[in-house]
């Protein structure tokens, strides 16, 4: 029996369950659903199809009801991306009713692997393979990021970062000796409005003291004084030395009763602490739930520099058969004592006499392009310590890309070609110009049909840019626009968005000259046989 994914299952039940193709691919119609659950949720990426669990998805129905955004575009969409959840919880409850759905545990056809890197061609199905690997996974379990160029080792562990943080700026009670004992600590030389200022901060002391207009200007004299600001000192009327007393105590009073300052006395201050990232957060979980596997995704792992990255702490990489690391290492002070307040109990064993230990559950799991593998090439020790699966390209009709098609032109001029036709034509030739299967495109290097003006700015400018720019000029550039029997006049990208050209009529010639033919046309070797 083959064994469908959650999104083949859905679609099952989905034509069981509908009377028309179009209702069906309505009802799974979730690209722009993901799109705003990724956003709501902080995530890179996100796959409807991951949600098993119908508790899950009620949550999720209940995040986009409250976001302004998927209201106004489900609104103009006729209520459809609604109707598409409400039939996908339909198909959960009746996974659930048939006791189709296993346990969390075994529904999960998670990797072996302790650490493992998916790698292929852009597009043949890395962040699919790892979706696949970890369906019916709980969220709180899976720890995601995606490597670039500026991410550093900061960025993946943690570091100290300002935050604003609430503190007492007052105390509850002070006693006139005390005011006054203090003023020489709080009171800065040559501050403005200074009697206010402190009258405000001890306004509680002083409402409780119920002090004399004569012990008022002797704390306004003394927090003149302590300013040094001679002008104010020799105001004259007793009113007027103590209006600002007065004044300070009645602004902390209104302030507290108007909820501007909090009845605890406390003021927001900028203050600092470790702030954990992406491994420490992974780590802390599964040292806390040590019977769950716990899964740390690096997307594109490869467009970082690795060594910079991780430091020392791919030292931790190397693993025993039990999944413990072979070799701890010495934790900086910084996360050491974040860990030893975020770690509790048996998971203590976390930062066991100060050293880090990446305990057996938990993963790495991590995507490379092999087209970008020279951005910053690995060594072979960090290289040695991971498990590598290759991701092919799949040219069969069984692929959920094979029902992709490249609409080129309108009207009379419109011609539909099979995305998996193009690729295996256009592949062959960076096979060719290249030596290499790198640079080569997969079959989700789109993710749907797509019209002429999306096939020019991410198809064709991926050719151009990263195959035939450099061959302009030679018999290897494949940018041209002919029959395939003969040599095909050459292009540039550009003259796809020069006004005086006719760009459809050069991407059915560049068509030909590759060799596929249009959806309901015959191609030229069929008519030979």
């Amino acid at each position: 029996m083959i064994k469908m994914t959650p999104e083949e299952s859905y679609l099952f039940f989905l034509k069981n369950c509908t009377t028309a193709n179009k209702s069906a691919d309505n009802y799974r119609s979730f690209a722009r659903i993901n799109e705003t659950i990724a956003r709501l949720e902080g995530l890179p990426s996100f796959d409807i199809y991951s949600i098993l669990e119908v508790s899950e998805l009620d949550r999720i129905i209940e995040s986009l009801q409250n976001d302004e955004d998927f209201l106004s575009y489900n609104s103009k969409g006729n209520n459809q991306y609604t109707n598409a959840l409400a039939y996908y919880r339909r198909y959960l409850l009746a996974l659930q009713l048939s006791q189709a759905t296993p346990s969390k545990g075994e529904r999960s056809s998670v990797p072996l692997s302790l650490q493992i890197i998916y790698f292929g061609a852009p597009g043949s199905g890395k962040s699919h393979k790892v979706a696949e690997d970890l369906a019916g996974v709980g969220r709180e379990n899976v720890f995601r990021t995606t490597f670039h160029p500026d991410y550093d080792y900061a960025s993946f562990v943690g570091c100290y970062k300002p935050e604003m943080r609430s503190e007492p700026i007052w105390e509850e009670s002070y006693t006139l000796d005390e005011l006054l004992a203090i003023i020489p600590n709080e009171v800065r030389v040559g501050e403005n409005y200074p009697v206010e200022k402190f009258c405000l901060r001890h306004y509680r002391s002083i409402e409780k003291l119920n002090i004399s207009s004569s012990q008022k200007n002797e704390l306004r004299v003394k927090i003149l004084q302590a300013a040094k600001n001679s002008e104010e000192h020799q105001a004259e009327g007793k009113t007027i030395q103590t209006a600002t007393v007065l004044a300070g105590a009645a602004l902390g009073r209104y302030l507290e009763d108007n909820g501007i300052l909090s009845a605890s006395g406390n003021s927001t201050v900028i203050a600092y602490a470790f702030t954990p990232q992406v491994f420490t957060n992974a780590y802390v979980r599964a040292w806390e739930h040590p019977n769950e596997k716990v899964y740390l995704v690096i997307e594109e792992i490869n467009r970082g520099n690795c060594a910079q990255i991780f430091g020392d702490l791919f030292q931790l990489l190397d693993r025993k058969d039990d999944g413990t690391s072979c070799y701890p290492i010495r934790a900086d002070k910084d996360l050491a004592d974040y860990l030893q307040h975020a770690l509790g109990g048996d998971a203590k064993r976390g930062i066991e006499e100060g050293n880090l230990c990446l305990p057996p559950n938990l993963h790495i799991i991590a995507t490379m392009n092999t087209s970008d593998q020279s951005l910053f090439p690995m060594d072979s020790a960090f290289k040695r310590r991971w498990d590598w699966e290759y991701i092919p390209i799949n040219y069969s009709d069984e692929v959920k890309s094979e029902q992709f098609e490249i609409v080129i032109g309108k009207e009379e001029n419109q011609k539909r070609y099979r995305w998996i036709d193009f690729l295996k034509e256009i592949n062959k030739h960076i096979l060719k110009v290249t030596g290499s299967e790198d640079k080569q495109m997969g079959n989700f290097f789109i993710k749907s049909s797509i019209k002429e003006k999306e096939f020019k700015s991410k198809v064709m400018a991926y050719l151009w840019h990263e195959v035939c720019k450099d061959e302009y000029g030679t018999q290897s550039n494949f940018f041209r626009s002919g029959e395939r029997t003969g040599d095909g006049e050459e292009f540039s990208f550009n003259q796809l968005y020069d006004g005086d050209i006719n760009s459809t009529k050069l991407l059915h010639g560049f068509m030909a000259y590759l060799g596929v033919s249009a959806i309901g046309e015959e191609s030229a070797e069929a008519k030979n046989e």
